[in-house]
């Protein structure tokens, strides 16, 4: 098993206060406290809680977008690509829902108001794997397809009460959207 590195262990405790505690209430002291690591070892990686959660956000986008390139490389068809890598994008906020049910909306507006530049540079990055499958299908109109996918799990990610219900719904709407796509597409004027 490889050894966590102390910059990890002080990332994974900082995301553990703000699943508990949420963003507003978590102090250093508590990062402190659950790293089980003095005060300067912890400075030393996050100098306070705005650069804690832009450091969390960073960590787990970068996760994320690994495992939605590795996904949509691993499918074989477009609309397998497309479900794959929203998939990916809805299991993150699913792990953050599951994780911190109390906390989840104010962990992801935080999120996006301390590291905004993160959260666009992730969307965009996916934005491009759904826009590169289906340009394989719509070329004309691919990008404005991811644009609409994302959008649409974007809502999703708002109530996960019912993950499985949630996880079947984005099924079901990309199918309809990619298949929208395409038959607009197709009747499309040249």
């Amino acid at each position: 098993m490889p050894k966590v590195s102390s910059a990890q262990l002080v990332l994974d405790a900082a995301y553990r206060c703000f699943c508990r505690n949420g963003y507003r209430r978590t102090t250093i002291s508590d990062i402190v406290e659950e790293a089980q690591m003095s005060r300067p070892t912890v400075y030393k990686y996050v100098g306070s809680k705005e650069d804690a959660i832009v450091k969390v956000v960073e960590s787990l986008l970068e996760q994320a977008a690994v495992a939605a390139r590795t996904a949509a490389e691993a499918a074989s068809t477009p609309g397998e690509k497309v479900v794959a890598v929203l998939t990916v994008k809805l299991e993150v906020a699913i792990r953050l829902w599951q994780d911190s049910p109390s906390h989840a909306q104010e962990l992801l507006s935080a999120a996006t108001a301390q590291a905004p530049g993160l959260v666009t540079s992730y969307t965009d990055g996916l934005a491009e794997l759904l826009a590169s499958a289906l340009a394989e299908v719509v070329p004309d109109t691919a990008r404005q397809a991811a644009a609409v996918l994302l959008t649409f799990t974007r809502g999703l990610e708002d109530d996960l009460r019912d993950v499985d219900a949630v996880r079947a719904e984005l099924a079901a709407g990309v199918q309809m959207i990619t298949r929208g796509a395409l038959t607009g597409s197709a009747s499309s004027p040249a």
